[in-house]
């Protein structure tokens, strides 16, 4: 209790203390603010994820945040104001980081910072690829895989297997196609392998959710010689352009041939396993690695005819198909139908195979039986009497004379030996065992085996049918019904929404078309009204994008028929355009080689078919193997038509214009698709066999035609065969006047020799495609054509040949160089200077001295003594004129001494020609000499352009040789 009164009275006193007035006060101890601590920590986010990030403050007081960027890809940052804020992450290609600031501020103003480090990480599919490099297994080989722009890298172990992953960013298009390559090391230098896949996306989804793509889903993994070879055709079979896509990649895979694929892969084996020894199996000299051999068509093509005989490449081909990591398993017995696929230019049956042992072999309007049986991966098909059969002729040499007879031919036996499986399809070897009889009795019959590798689809590859929803017609192939006096190879149908239609080749005659169900899938069934109701069945075995392949099957007269081919849907907006037609269009696709067959459509209108063929293996092409057939084309209505004329000779280009010339042989193509310089046509073939004679039927087919700018042939054409179509092809010129520049006007020329002072021509072009063309007191009129690269074609004039060239070459001010024909001109827009002109070259009066030349760089455009046009190059000083060999003007070949008089006349000591300007312009000079001893004038041409002058050179030489032709 004392303790307790003790404090009560301390209490009390303090408070009377408080109380009073006092000189002393005893104050407490004040807090002391301190500034905010900040706690957050640096942090992570994946491209494109929200994201928030808390801070923790510790303070004695309320406080304010402000959140702001000072670092790295902008981004929106959210709830600045706050301990916590948020944002979406940025895309990126690879990982980033960005860098915010924290400032937080209290209620008597002190403030602390802090700095988050933020990684954005880049979001990554993923795909890892298991698989072999072999032919032999490619021990420690460097692995690369290709995606667009984007290379990723590994080796194979010692086995040659390899395991890759792939990992693209999550915004990159998965739409893009992968290649694989494998490089061998030291002895396997020479390997290098290639396959290509699909694109990322599908070899995504094979792989499924393990993201582990194997052999076992997608066998284009495993890269082996097949898989090189396969990737060498494509490239070869697409003009080596980038294929882009997987459409035109299943597209291409179906047009290369099997048989050439299996060769090329067996070669590549050859290569690699036996040429270490035995030096004949060696790569050619210059080629660094099978796959650069594959490439080239030319040294592949001589390559195999060196080695094909041998036993060591029928070896290699056993080993190879025996190979289950180069060759993809085939097991199966389940086969039903053998659709044929040799490619557009073959004619490709359909064996159908029935389950009582029977089958049909259709083939056009044949329709063979046989018996079949399936044993150790083969099918054997059998008929004694023959399944099919048909009549061919033979050039045959009977006592020493060379002489046409007749065959029949007798399919009696046939094995499909399935030796590989495709992606859609099989590889098949046939061996055919036929009968050979001459029915005229010139020789003994004899019996043949014949040997090939084709594709095959099945019944398995059929889809449905997709071409029918569509507004425009639609090009399918057909199997060659004979229908008034037309041949249908192809067929071209317009189906309407109401289950009407129509088809184009034979005169737009009515059908009606259904969707059937067929083999489970949806198939295309017309009816043709006005043929007494006979039906084609179509079904799709592709779907390979604008250009699907189609079995065809019909029975007209009680025959069924059959066939496989190519079709597509008809983008009518994309015709032929007449500007662009000229050019060369070839089957080949492969590269060059000695057995062609190609088009020549040049821009006057004239058409060259050429055939060649090195029948004696020379390596070399005669006159006797090279064949001409003159034509011409045009084009009307979106048709392109070429001709073939004969009258004994090889100018017979226009009939109107030669009585003995006649039309032998007719093509119009219609364009399908075009796919970079590849073209699809609907073609019709017709002949006519003999002058005076009616044409025979039309034939329809679908075909395919490269479009190249160099004749596909790996030797050259003998001269005497180049003096005829010319040493140059149709090829587009450079550098020419568009004559568009001059619509409306006149450009007055004259005489070319100027010897006497003459009445003016001119040319007038008009804007309706119509011109002018007066000389020697005579009007013609025509009309004419303007290509792509400013050509002009002029057609119909009654003075000209029909088809003449006239071309701008180079203009300044008031004058242009014309080409017409073989002659070259100024023609002047004034007829008052082009008067003035003709003046000064007839009475020698020069224009200009040569002091604006002294010192320049001039490139003179003349004939040489094979009257071709060349550039020399030469320069003027006070007195001497220096011609130098080559362009850099580093080279004196030799050197002039000249004068010049008063007037501008030039002269030579000990010469008695002079030479004299007769035409200054800005862009060039016209340079004449007086050729004393041949009473003529010389006329050159000073350019200041080196390229003006090489596309004038290049353009005159080449208007000069068509004009020729």
């Amino acid at each position: 209790m004392n303790l307790i009164k003790s404090m009560l009275a301390a209490s009390i006193s303090l408070a009377l203390l408080s109380g009073c007035e006092s000189d002393f006060v005893d104050h407490p101890d004040e807090p002391i603010n301190t500034a905010p601590v900040i706690s957050v920590s640096d942090t992570a986010v994946v491209e494109k994820q929200a994201i928030s990030i808390s801070a923790t403050v510790q303070d004695e007081g309320p406080v304010t945040y402000l959140w702001s960027q000072n670092a790295g890809l902008s981004v929106a940052l959210e709830n600045t104001n706050t301990g916590t804020v948020s944002f979406i992450a940025p895309s990126v290609s690879e990982d980033k980081k960005i860098s915010l600031n924290l400032t937080v501020t209290d209620s008597e103003g002190l403030t602390s910072e802090k700095n988050v480090v933020v990684d954005i990480q880049q979001q990554l599919v993923k795909l890892s690829l298991e698989g072999i490099a072999t032919d032999s297994p490619l021990i420690d080989a460097a692995i690369k895989a290709k995606i667009g722009s984007q290379e990723f890298t590994t080796t194979t172990n010692s086995d040659g297997y390899y395991s890759l992953e792939l990992a693209l960013d999550d915004d990159a298009d998965m739409s893009q196609l992968v290649t694989i390559e494998a490089q061998g090391k030291e002895q396997q230098q020479a390997a290098l392998l290639q396959s290509r896949l699909m694109s990322f996306a599908s070899l995504k989804t094979k792989a499924g959710d393990d993201a582990v793509l194997t052999n076992d889903e997608d066998f284009s993994v495993n890269i082996t010689n097949l898989t090189t070879a396969k990737s060498a055709l494509l490239a070869r079979e697409n003009l080596f352009v980038d294929i882009k896509s997987e459409q035109d990649l299943k597209r291409l895979s179906n047009e290369i041939s099997a048989d050439e694929l299996v060769k090329v892969a067996t070669t590549i084996k050859v290569i690699l396993d036996k040429s270490t020894s035995n030096e004949l199996f060696a790569l050619p000299e210059g080629v660094n690695n099978v796959l650069e051999l594959a490439l080239d068509n030319e040294k592949m093509t001589q390559y195999i005819k060196k080695v094909e005989q041998t036993p060591e490449f029928s070896q290699a081909q056993e080993e190879m198909l025996a190979d289950e990591k180069v060759v993809q398993s085939t097991k199966t017995n389940n086969i039903k139908t053998f659709y044929y696929n040799r490619g557009n230019l073959s004619i490709n049956q359909v064996i159908e195979l029935d389950n009582d042992g029977t089958g049909r072999y259709l083939l056009q309007n044949y329709d063979g039986r046989f018996d079949w049986i399936y044993q150790n991966d083969v099918y054997t098909l059998n008929n004694p009497e023959g399944f099919y059969a048909y009549q061919t002729t033979a050039d045959i040499e009977i006592d020493g004379e060379t002489k046409r007879v007749r065959q029949e031919v007798t399919t009696y036996k046939a094995e499909l030996k399935l030796i590989a499986a495709t992606e859609n399809g099989f590889l098949v070897k046939e061996t055919e065992y036929k009968n050979v009889e001459y029915p005229d009795g010139e020789l003994e019959n004899y019996q043949l085996t014949n040997e090939s590798i084709l594709k095959v689809f099945t019944q398995n590859e059929q889809v449905d049918f997709t071409f029918a929803q569509t507004q425009n017609p639609i090009a399918l192939p057909a199997p060659h019904i004979f229908v008034d006096q037309v041949s249908l190879g192809a067929i071209t149908l317009m189906l309407n929404d109401d289950g009407t239609g129509a088809v184009s080749e034979l005169g737009n005659t009515p059908i009606t078309w259904r969707m059937i169900e067929d083999n489970n899938k949806q198939s295309l069934h017309i009816t043709l009204s006005d043929y007494d109701n006979e039906t084609i069945l179509f079904r799709q075995l592709t779907s390979d994008g604008d250009i699907a392949t189609f079995a065809v099957f019909s029975e007209f007269d009680g025959i069924k028929n059959a066939i496989e081919g190519t079709g597509s849907i008809i983008d009518e907006s994309e015709t032929f355009n007449i500007a662009t037609i000229p050019g060369i269009y070839s089957y080949n696709f492969d590269g060059k080689s000695l057995d062609e067959f190609w088009f020549e459509l040049w821009p006057d209108g004239k058409a060259i078919s050429m055939s060649v063929y090195d029948s004696n293996e020379d390596g070399q092409l005669s006159v006797a193997e090279s064949r001409i057939y003159a034509g011409n084309w045009h084009l009307d209505d979106d048709i392109l038509t070429i001709t073939r004329n004969l009258n004994g000779r090889d100018d017979c280009y226009y009939v109107e214009q030669d009585p003995n010339c006649w039309l032998w042989n007719t093509r119009q193509w219609k364009l399908i698709e075009q796919i970079e310089d590849t073209i699809y046509v609907n073609n019709m073939h017709q002949f006519t066999y003999s002058q005076g004679e009616e044409p025979r039927e039309k034939t329809f087919d679908n075909r395919k035609f490269n479009r190249a700018t160099e004749r596909p042939i790996s030797s050259p054409l003998p001269d005497e065969i180049l003096q005829q179509i010319g040493y140059q092809p149709p090829v587009s010129l450079t550098g020419l006047i568009s004559p568009n520049n001059y619509l409306g006007k006149r450009l007055y020329f004259t005489d070319h020799d100027y010897k006497v002072e003459g009445e003016l021509g001119y040319f007038q072009f008009d804007d309706n495609n119509s011109f002018q063309y007066y000389q020697d007191n005579n009007l013609s009129t025509g009309t004419y054509q303007i290509f792509s690269d400013n050509q002009l074609i002029l057609r119909d004039g009654s003075s000209l040949m029909y088809g003449a060239n006239y071309s701008l070459l180079i203009g300044s001010s008031n004058v242009v160089i014309a080409t017409f024909e073989e002659h070259i001109w100024p023609h002047f827009t004034s007829e008052n200077d082009a008067k003035e002109y003709m003046s000064i070259v007839a009475d020698n009066k020069p224009v200009s001295n040569v002091e604006h030349l002294i010192g320049r760089d001039i490139y003179m455009v003349d004939r040489d003594r094979d009257d071709q046009w060349v550039v020399s190059y030469l320069k003027f000083d006070e007195d001497k004129i220096t011609i130098y060999s080559d362009e850099s003007f580093t080279t004196i070949n030799t050197e002039l001494d000249y004068s010049v008089d008063d007037t501008g006349m030039i002269s030579f000591p000990d010469d008695q020609n002079t030479m004299y300007l007769s035409l200054v312009t800005d862009e060039f000079n016209i340079i004449i000499t007086n050729d004393v001893g041949n009473s003529s004038k010389d006329f050159n041409y000073f350019l200041f352009d080196q390229q003006k002058a090489k596309d004038f050179v290049n353009n005159t030489n080449a208007l000069r040789e068509s004009a020729q032709r």
